[in-house]
């Protein structure tokens, strides 16, 4: 990959596939994959359960301070870091990740329903998942496309390998629209 800097940060809306995607990324083109949420569950313990216990505040708190060691690690030069939906929301985290390679997973309610219905395990969906992440995207779409160098479409029916296929043509040849091609493959 010649084209934009690495590390690529993905970002995009709870239950987007951002996880999915980074791992393919991975698997197919050799670039490391960290996923932010994974980090803050191996120290701290299941998110659900840390969230109950500290609340949002410290949360973000723990997030932003995980998302800027990622990004200070230099075994992380070539590597998607995946982030928590909410991520992008902290000041600090716009800080950390503004003037990267930042790529949004951009997906719908038709896309993510079937991810998240009837979901009790993610604590900002609670108590009717479909309405509240309805809502929750409305109030972060605008960040995420302000934050975005690379808008990727994750609306069904597109697979995983064709999301990751749009981000490694963009990686290559940064600044240049995404072609047919790229949409489809």
């Amino acid at each position: 990959m010649s084209g934009a800097a690495l590390p690529v940060v993905l970002i995009g809306p709870m239950a987007a596939g951002k996880s999915r995607v980074a791992q393919y990324m991975s698997t197919h083109h050799g670039l490391r994959h960290v996923d932010t949420d994974r980090v803050i569950e191996s120290r701290h313990g299941p998110i659900p359960a840390l969230f109950r216990a500290r609340g949002e505040a410290e949360f973000r708190r723990i997030e932003a301070e995980v998302v800027a060691e990622l990004l200070d690690d230099p075994r992380n030069e070539r590597c998607v870091i995946s982030l928590g939906g909410g991520a992008p929301m902290s000041p600090l985290v716009q800080l950390l990740i503004e003037g990267r390679t930042v790529a949004y997973l951009e997906v719908d309610l038709d896309t993510v329903r079937p991810r998240i219905r009837g979901n009790t395990t993610r604590p900002m969906l609670q108590p009717d998942p479909e309405a509240r992440w309805t809502r929750i995207m409305a109030e972060r779409r605008g960040t995420f496309e302000r934050l975005a160098t690379i808008t990727l479409d994750g609306r069904a029916p597109r697979t995983v390998a064709q999301i990751a296929h749009q981000l490694h043509a963009a990686l290559d040849a940064p600044g240049q629209p995404a072609t047919e091609e790229d949409r489809t493959a």
